[in-house]
């Protein structure tokens, strides 16, 4: 029994193709795609669809799909917007498997365009095919079985192991130019344009199964289901490393007004989270991502970011040492016995030191020697080579003794370590292999440095077990979420009282300092002499969210007139911002004089992403901290440990100046519950545990305030 054929085969590897809109004017974009086929010499059926039923070429003209009279797995639609409609019947009722749509005018043109687009996949789904586009520049295969090329870019890169997906069109034709310039083979490639059905999700299920695809590249302008994409990114990745440019950086995420989480966790910090968890490697430009694909694609993962540099120019080494240490690596210093090696072929050289500056008269002999030396090195885990020539009639000759270096190295069992080169020598020396082996070549070594530290962190990920999010045995799902949902349905979108807030926090083994209501003075100082001083009063009211921006949160208070004048004062203050007044809470003073260090806690809903955790320095003025770090839940245990470690909170809890650690067993715990309760509980739309106040390790967490708003969950 053969394996089931993967949904997308007959997009990318289809045995017939029939072009729609293929004209005899060559500047048209159907013919233009017609003629791309024929160039990029693809094996298949090739049928050319017009209004007149021409021929095209030598190949015989149809009017219609369904006038073909043969099996048709891949339709390419250039035809103006109101015949595509038209068009996508007459496939659907010839049988036609998969829909590349290269017309525009769709949802990216507004609301009439969205409607047409709802239809076109309707009529899509309900034949059973699959569609790219609508609003693309086509889709291509790259490798010599398969070779194929249904868009109208005249760029045919060269066959290699990237995958490539872009959601713009226009920045397709930059990206296939430079796969070109940049020697990187690629296996495929798709632009997705609006993304109506086949998705970068769908792309990367079939790019996993791929055996031709090593490595994984997208441009990105939107998600369309990032919880998808972060679990098949993250089983993806721990064999296919997944590179992505994700475009609208600056751009302000859905904020909902009142959380201190919600005003710092904005969609960039959202998707950097992402990313970070799911182990997809960030470019910041397109420019960068062939950075990474050139080296991921060409060499071995580093086992750790142990760098060894070998120059012949001081100022370029000086450049790519401070931008390996910028980057997490660390230029190692080197062993007294590869030390020896270096000063017995270096007699020239003064000095040796990592960079190993060969100076300007460094010659084929030295850069063979050296390169094998370093190579072979065990305290080095990768190599930079930077070539500038004194004389560039010699550069040849230089660049085959680095290769003699590079094979000897191999040879002699240096294997698991990436090379990366820059040569400052012309465009003549862009591409270099020794023995069957490629060496990326960057324009700078900065450029160099920075593509390495992203590769040795995307290596430390996939060697890091991920763990699983903890499960809780005392916790009450049920309870919460009843609790959550009562109030949503009754009050819609609202913050809980302090009572419901208990109720949910409870239900997760999560508890507030021991707090006490009162409605007059008399009361409140009751209360205090019940919980002993000193204690805090605070405003209780319906319509305050944040009480310290009026004055509402009054500390220290050790007697029981301090108590009662606190209650006026707090009446008065509400009075003043005309806001009503419910009464006071008094709460046991939990102070950091004594250790104890103030965070935060928060959780933000983000309708795509689902639940956000953020953690960091808290009080009053955690914005202005800018401490905040963010996960998205569920918090796996790696997950919880980064996220504390990220924050400059986490020095602070360590050990320091005599101090002890704080318990950060405690503080795990809290953010794996609070992880749990996120999860459970999706009426929650933002919650905040600020300040909670870390104690010394045996003591605990004590949370001083919290608030949780909640809002009907969908569906």
């Amino acid at each position: 029994m053969t394996a089931p054929e993967p949904a997308l085969t007959p997009l990318l590897r289809p045995r017939s193709i029939a072009v729609v809109g293929v004209s005899q004017n060559r500047s048209g974009i159907g013919r233009r795609i017609f003629d791309c086929l024929l160039a990029a010499k693809y094996r298949g059926g090739i049928f050319p669809i017009n209004r007149d039923g021409a021929a095209v070429e030598s190949y015989p003209g149809f009017k219609s799909v369904q006038d073909v009279g043969a099996p048709i797995d891949l339709a390419v639609i250039a035809v103006p917007r109101p015949a595509v409609a038209a068009v996508v019947d007459q496939c659907a009722a010839a049988g036609v498997k998969a829909l590349v749509v290269i017309t525009a005018g769709y949802a990216e043109a507004g609301a009439e365009g969205r409607t047409l687009q709802d239809q076109l996949v309707a009529t899509v789904r309900k034949a059973g095919m699959r569609m790219v586009g609508p609003n693309c520049m086509g889709v291509l295969n790259a490798q010599a079985d398969a070779s194929m090329n249904a868009s109208f870019s005249p760029i045919f890169p060269p066959p290699g192991g990237l995958a490539l997906s872009s959601q713009s069109g226009a920045l397709g034709m930059v990206i296939l130019s430079l796969a070109t310039k940049r020697h990187v083979g690629l296996s495929s490639f798709i632009s997705v344009g609006n993304k109506a059905d086949v998705s970068s999700n769908d792309l990367l299920e079939y790019w996993e199964s791929d055996d031709a695809t090593k490595v994984i590249a997208l441009y990105l302008e939107s998600f369309g289901n990032p919880r998808r994409f972060a679990n098949l990114a993250r089983r993806i990745g721990r064999r296919k490393p997944i590179i992505a440019v994700k475009a609208g950086r600056t751009r302000a995420g859905s904020q909902a007004a009142g959380s201190h989480t919600a005003a710092l966790a904005a969609n960039e910090t959202t998707v950097a989270a992402l990313f970070h968890q799911t182990g997809v490697i960030r470019a910041d430009t397109i420019d960068e991502m062939f950075d990474l694909a050139a080296c991921l694609t060409a060499q071995p993962l580093p086992r750790g970011g142990r760098v060894a540099i070998v120059t012949n120019a001081g100022g370029p080494g000086i450049l790519a040492a401070d931008a390996c240490e910028a980057a997490g690596l660390s230029v190692v210093r080197f062993s007294e016995f590869t030390h020896a090696r270096l000063q017995a072929l270096l007699p020239a050289v003064p000095t040796i030191a990592n960079p190993v500056d060969m100076i300007a008269s460094a010659g084929p002999e030295e850069y063979e020697r050296t390169v094998d030396t370093v190579l072979r090195a065990g305290e080095t885990d990768a190599l930079i080579i930077l070539y500038t020539p004194v004389d560039p009639s010699g550069a040849k000759d230089v660049v085959d003794a680095m290769g003699r270096g590079i094979v000897s190295a191999r040879a002699a069992g240096a294997t698991g370590k990436p090379i990366l080169a820059c040569l400052m020598a012309g465009d003549s020396l862009g591409r270099l292999e020794f023995n069957g082996e490629q060496i990326p070549v960057y324009e700078f070594p900065e450029n160099a440095a920075r593509a390495l530290g992203k590769v040795v962190s995307y290596a430390r990920w996939r060697e890091t077990p991920l763990g699983a999010a903890r499960e809780f045995p005392d916790v009450s799902p049920k309870a919460a979420r009843a609790v959550c949902q009562s109030v949503a349905a009754t009050r819609g979108q609202s913050w809980l009282t302090e009572e419901e807030m208990r109720r949910v926090l409870a239900a997760f083994g999560v508890s507030l300092a021991p707090t006490a209501f009162a409605k007059t003075a008399d009361a409140a100082a009751e209360c205090a002499d019940a919980m002993g001083y000193p204690v805090v009063a605070k405003l209780v009211s319906s319509r305050v969210t944040h009480k310290s921006d009026l004055g509402g949160v009054l500390l220290n208070l050790d007697d029981r007139d301090a108590v009662r004048a606190a209650f006026e004062t707090l009446s008065a203050s509400a009075r003043d911002h005309g806001v009503p007044f419910d009464g006071v809470s008094v709460q046991a003073m939990v102070s950091t004089q004594n250790g104890g260090v103030e965070t935060m806690i928060g959780v933000v809903h983000d309708r795509l992403f689902g639940s956000i955790i953020g953690f960091g320095l808290g009080g009053t003025d955690v914005e202005v901290l800018g401490d905040m770090h963010f996960r998205l839940a569920p918090l796996a245990g790696q997950d919880v440990s980064e996220l504390i470690a990220e924050t400059r909170a986490s020095r602070l809890l360590a050990a320091r100046r005599g101090k002890p650690e704080a318990d950060l067993e405690a503080l795990r715990d809290l953010l794996s519950r609070i992880s749990a309760l996120a999860q459970a509980v999706p009426e929650i739309r933002e919650l905040d545990l600020n300040p909670v106040i870390v104690k010394a390790a045996g003591q605990g967490c004590h949370i001083v305030d919290a608030r949780i708003r909640v809002f009907p969950a969908a569906g």
